[in-house]
C-alpha cells in the first residue's frame, strides 16, 4: 500500500511537471514608449542674405534624349559625385548614373552607367536616385525599380553600397516594397542612417481621384547593412504628401524634412524632429503639435523642394513651380520654373525669393531641382532643363548667398 501511494505521488509530480513545460509560455506585451511631444526652438530672425546668381550655366548629364533627377554629394575636400536617371525617347527613365568633379565642380569626369535598365521581364527602369556619403566613406545609392506590373507587389526601393568610392558595388538590395519613389536619406551624429520615402496608398482615393500618398522612413544602424520596417512620418488625409529631402540642422536643432503637399494651396510644408526624439512621437507632426508648418512666407505652392544649410546657418530652399510663367499651351509640370528663398536657421521665415531663370521661354521647363553648398557663400542649383521637343537635361548653375544690403 505504502508503495502504491508513493508511486501515485511520483506520477503526479511528473505528470504536473509534463503539463507545465507543455504549456505556452506567457507572452510579455511590451507598451510602446513614445517622446514627449516637444517644439523647435524659437528663431523668429529673417535672415538678412539674398543670392545673387551667375549668368552662365553648365550641362552636367551626358549627351542623351533623357536625364532628370540631378544630386549631387560632398565625398571628401574638392570631391564632388553627382548622379541622375536617363533613357532614350520612349524609354527615360531607365538608368541611373555618375560623374565625378575633383576640382568642386568646376570640371566632371565622363558618366558611367551604375544601374542599368538590364531586367526586361522585371522591371521598366530605375529612377529617383539619392546618394549618401558615410562618415566611413562608404557611398549609398538608394532608388526606384519600376516593377512589371506597375503595382505595390512588383514596384520597390532599392539600395547598393560602394566601399571604394563609386568603383564598385553591392547587388541590390529591396529594402521597401510597394509603390514607392524619391527616397532622401541623411546620416545623423551617432552614425543611424535615415531613409525618407514616398508611398502610394492604393486603399483611399484623394481630390481628384489621385490616390493619397505618405512619406515613411526605414533606418540602418549598421552603414546600410540592414535596414528596419518602415515608419509612418507624415500623412494628411486626402492629400499627397511626397518628396521629401531630409536636412539635420546645425548646433542639434533637430531634423526636418520638407515635402510636397499637392492637393493643398501652399507648399511645401516643413516637418520637424528633435534629434532626442528621433521622430518617436505618437502622431506625425502637423500644425497644431508644432511640429509641422508652411515653408514659404507667402501663399506659393512649390513642388519638389530641397533645402541645404549654409555655413553661416541660413537655410536654402527650392522649388518648381508656375509662380510668374504665363503658360498656354504649354503646360504641365515639366514646363515650371525654379525658385529659391533664404530662411533661418530653424528653416523658417524664407523670403528673399530669387528667380534663377526669370527670362525662361515657355517652351521650356526648369524641374526636379536640388541644391548643393559649395563653400564659404557659394552655392550651387541644379535642375533638370526640359526643351521644347519635351527632352531633358541636366544643368549646374552657381550663385552667392550675400547680406541684403550688398
Amino acid at each position: 500500500m505504502k508503495h502504491n501511494i508513493t508511486s501515485t505521488i511520483f506520477l503526479f509530480i511528473v505528470y504536473s511537471i509534463t503539463f507545465i513545460s507543455c504549456k505556452e509560455p506567457v507572452k510579455q506585451v511590451q507598451r510602446k514608449v513614445y517622446a514627449a511631444d516637444d517644439l523647435p526652438r524659437i528663431d523668429d530672425t529673417i535672415r538678412n542674405a539674398k543670392i545673387i546668381w551667375d549668368k552662365q550655366e553648365k550641362k552636367l548629364s551626358h549627351d542623351v534624349y533623357f536625364a532628370e533627377y540631378g544630386r549631387a554629394k560632398r565625398y571628401n575636400g574638392d570631391t564632388i559625385f553627382l548622379v541622375y536617371h536617363f533613357g532614350p525617347k520612349g524609354h527615360e527613365w531607365d538608368n541611373i548614373g555618375m560623374r565625378k568633379s575633383f576640382d568642386n565642380g568646376k570640371s566632371w569626369t565622363s558618366m558611367k552607367t551604375i544601374v542599368e535598365d538590364n531586367q526586361p521581364k522585371r522591371y521598366s527602369g530605375f529612377s529617383t536616385p539619392d546618394l549618401l556619403v558615410l562618415k566611413n566613406k562608404w557611398l549609398l545609392l538608394a532608388y526606384t525599380g519600376r516593377g512589371i506590373p506597375d503595382d505595390s507587389v512588383h514596384n520597390n526601393l532599392q539600395v547598393r553600397i560602394s566601399k571604394d568610392a563609386g568603383a564598385s558595388w553591392t547587388a541590390p538590395a529591396i529594402v521597401a516594397l510597394g509603390r514607392s519613389w524619391e527616397p532622401g536619406m541623411v546620416q545623423l551624429p551617432d552614425g543611424e542612417i535615415q531613409l525618407f520615402f514616398s508611398n502610394e496608398i492604393l486603399s483611399a482615393k484623394a481630390a481628384k481621384g489621385r490616390h493619397e500618398q505618405k512619406v515613411l522612413m526605414i533606418v540602418s544602424k549598421n552603414n546600410g547593412l540592414s535596414w528596419s520596417d518602415p515608419k509612418l512620418v507624415a500623412f494628411t488625409p486626402g492629400r499627397r504628401d511626397g518628396m521629401p529631402v531630409p536636412l539635420v540642422l546645425k548646433d542639434h536643432k533637430g531634423i526636418i524634412i520638407p515635402v510636397e503637399a499637392v492637393e493643398n494651396a501652399t507648399s511645401p510644408e516643413i516637418i520637424w524632429s528633435s534629434e532626442k526624439a528621433n521622430w518617436n512621437y505618437k502622431r506625425t507632426g502637423d500644425k497644431d503639435n508644432g511640429r509641422r508648418w508652411i515653408a514659404t512666407v507667402d501663399p506659393i505652392w512649390g513642388g519638389a523642394p530641397c533645402v541645404v544649410q549654409m555655413p553661416g546657418g541660413e537655410t536654402i530652399i527650392s522649388m518648381q513651380t508656375e509662380l510668374g510663367r504665363k503658360l498656354d499651351r504649354y503646360k504641365g509640370w515639366k514646363k515650371n520654373s525654379v525658385i529659391v528663398m533664404v530662411g533661418n536657421s530653424m528653416a523658417k521665415n524664407f523670403g528673399s525669393l530669387s528667380f534663377p531663370y526669370p527670362n525662361l521661354p515657355i517652351t521650356e521647363g526648369r524641374y526636379f531641382n536640388s541644391l548643393f553648398v559649395l563653400r564659404d557663400n557659394r552655392i550651387a542649383l541644379i535642375t533638370t532643363r526640359n526643351y521644347p521637343d519635351s527632352s531633358s537635361a541636366v544643368f549646374w548653375k552657381e550663385g552667392r548667398v550675400i547680406p541684403l544690403n550688398n
